[in-house]
């Protein structure tokens, strides 16, 4: 219920108090008020200062990222922590070995792994692609709401572009709209389809012909699609079906985007290490329970070199 409304609401609920009560209601609701304009403020607070170390982590993820591509020069700064990682012997050894800087091999798909979002885990097909993915660059706008994150790619056998980017748009604190790079697949290497083969039988003969389809397949790079519902009066004209769809995967991208931000960024080398899992509430809530259910299993022939499942490791 928009503010509007509920004060119409809470206006019509308080006339109908007997007129004895009424002042009292009323100097109650004077002083709650005040508590909604308090929590109201440490947000607005919150969020000012969110947005202040977001701005002040961008250098600093731009140095992460020159060591991992192996383009930053390694220096007696940058090793400082290395006489508390190594022993004595090992940090003798250390310091005679030349400090050639190298790329870290397959840093972010092991992140990416290791973190195993649930809304849009890797899958196998997945993973071949993220191993040209050399680093992602996070950018906040100037309202200090709206973000932007751009993936950059070495060249690679999957898609034409090297920059898939992503951007989320808010209104009032609601996300509205995001726009992802319509990606240019290569032939044939369109991780987010997949053949499948059916057999078909002829009514009129009776014999059997197998025929190839291609459907839609779970694909982390279902992350880079579009959708608006920033105009409200378009999108409430449209059928509801249709509505709880664009919400739910409107509410996935803003999911995968904040866990990206918030987690996977500053947190990288931990799940580069595989020493950090990431949660979210309903996995802390399931801990330790155990699921008795069954689940059907559907079975289809799927063409040579295409993976047949995800690599998805249950927590």
């Amino acid at each position: 219920m928009e503010n509007k409304e509920l004060e119409q609401e809470i206006k019509k609920k308080i006339s109908n108090i007997p007129l004895k009560d009424r002042a009292k209601v009323t100097a109650l609701r004077y002083y709650l008020n005040k508590c909604k304009q308090a929590d109201t403020d440490m947000e607005t607070t919150c969020d000012n200062i969110q947005s202040k170390y977001d701005k002040l982590s961008m250098p600093i993820y731009q140095r992460a990222d020159e060591i991992i591509l192996g383009t930053a020069q390694l220096n007696e700064q940058n090793l400082g922590l290395a006489a508390k990682l190594l022993s004595e012997e090992e940090l003798q050894q250390f310091n005679q070995i030349p400090k050639e800087s190298k790329a870290i091999p397959d840093y972010w798909l092991k992140v990416f792994k290791n973190a195993d979002l649930q809304e849009l885990p890797l899958t196998e097909r997945d993973c071949e692609a993220f191993k040209f993915l050399q680093k992602i660059e996070f950018t906040l706008a100037e309202n200090d709401s709206d973000f932007f994150l751009k993936f950059h790619f070495a060249e690679n056998p999957f898609f034409k572009q090297t920059i898939l980017e992503k951007k989320f748009y808010y209104e009032d604190d609601e996300l509205t709209k995001v726009e992802g790079t319509k990606i240019e697949w290569h032939d044939g290497k369109n991780l987010t389809k997949k053949l499948i083969k059916k057999k078909q039988r002829n009514k009129k003969t009776g014999q059997f012909r197998v025929i190839s389809k291609e459907v839609d397949d779970e694909s982390f790079f279902l992350f880079f699609r579009s959708i608006d519902i920033s105009n409200k009066e378009k999108f409430d004209k449209l059928p509801e079906d249709e509505q709880i769809s664009l919400q739910g995967q409107l509410d996935v991208d803003q999911d995968v985007g904040r866990e990206i931000v918030d987690e996977l960024l500053p947190y990288s080398l931990e799940y580069f290490l595989g020493i950090k899992e990431f949660k979210t509430e309903d996995d802390a809530g399931a801990e330790g329970e155990e699921d008795d259910s069954e689940d059907d299993e559907e079975v289809e022939v799927q063409t040579k070199g295409q993976n047949k499942g995800k690599d998805k490791k249950k927590k």
